[in-house]
Order: C-alpha cells, then structure tokens, then sequence
C-alpha cells in the first residue's frame, strides 16, 4: 500500500530539491552589485509612485470570490458525466436526479447574484438619471453669429493661389520651406495672375 505513493512522494522530493537548488545557486552564483534602483521593488519597469497599500473596489474581490464558487461547482460534472454512463437504469435516475438538484441550486445562486448586480461592471445604470428635458433645453436658440455678417460679400478674386502644399507638421513645414527656397515661392492672389 506505502509502495503505491513511493512515486509520488519521489516526484516532491525532486521538485523541492530543483526549486531550492535554483534559489541557492542564483543567490550564490549572481552578481552582486546593489544600488538604490535594484533595491526598489520592480512593478512593471514603471517607478513605484505612493503606497502599496491601495485600496481596490470590492467588485475584483467579488467577481473572483464567485468565478471559483462556479468554476469548481462546474469541475464536478465532468467527474459525474464519466461515472454516469456506467451505471444501470436505476443507478442512472438517482444520478439524474441528483444532478438535476446539484445544477437547479447552482442556477438559483447564479440568478440571485445577477439580480442583486454582482456581475454588473458599470454602475451608471444603478444612479438615477438626472437628464431632466426642461422647456429651456428644447427651446428654441438664437442663430450663432460668427463675427462677420456685416461685412458684406467675399470677393473671390482677392484668395491667394497657389501650389497645394500640406501645411501641418514639422516635415511638410520643412518641405514648404525649401520649396520656397528652390522656386522663390510668392504668393500672388488671382487677380495678379491674371494680368501677367
């Protein structure tokens, strides 16, 4: 009976004896040249930045807390799938019916926590809405002016022609540049083009 757990009991002692090895051999063999950077704790390569001590919104807490709840409680149907089709005709409607018990509770847990909104994520459904439509939201607005509706009609002649070049960026600024400097670039409007 002891000789059935031999292998098992080999199998620890290995990976215990790897694993200290490994901590050992890097503690005894590494390098050791500590500064203040390598004696701050490593997140991400990101610099720590105040407390380790934060507090998180208990929703991680439990969403986790349920996903192992269902999780292991599905684990056992495998198990009873496995054992269920080699059983007789009587063997096999007690393990129905027991598992029809098992899987009616687990569905009844499963919609008391989604009524009670311990899946919801977003909360804004939970607030109340506070979009109030008032007669001075619907109301009509006066027409937006923009500051040059006296000055009478654009004279089209006046806009300035020329080659289309991109003006944003720092490159096509430098292209513009010394596109000027190769055609001595000058801008001149449409009515001077005109007269040459």
């Amino acid at each position: 009976m002891a000789s059935s757990y031999l292998p098992i009991l080999v199998m620890i002692g290995v990976a215990t004896a790897v694993a200290v090895a490994m901590v050992v051999g890097s503690f005894l063999l590494g390098p050791k040249k500590p500064n203040e950077y390598k004696s701050l704790p490593y997140e991400c390569g990101i610099i720590p930045v105040g407390s380790a001590r934060e507090r998180f919104p208990i929703k991680f807490y439990l969403i986790a807390m349920l996903f192992i709840v269902f999780d292991i409680e599905t684990v056992f149907l495998y198990p009873w799938a496995v054992t269920y089709s080699r059983q007789h005709l009587a063997m096999k409607m007690f393990y129905f019916s027991e598992m029809s018990v098992f899987v009616v509770i687990l569905f009844v847990g499963y919609f008391y926590i989604l009524g009670k909104g311990a899946l919801d994520w977003d909360e804004s459904e939970r607030t109340p809405n506070t979009d109030v439509i008032t007669p001075e939201i619907v109301a009509k607005r006066p027409k937006i002016r923009f500051g040059n509706e006296g000055s009478g009609p654009v004279d089209l002649s006046k806009v300035p022609i020329g080659p289309r070049l991109p003006v944003y960026g720092a490159s096509s600024q430098e292209e513009f540049q010394s596109y000027e400097r190769q055609n001595s670039y000058v801008p001149y409007t449409r009515s001077e083009k005109l007269l040459k």
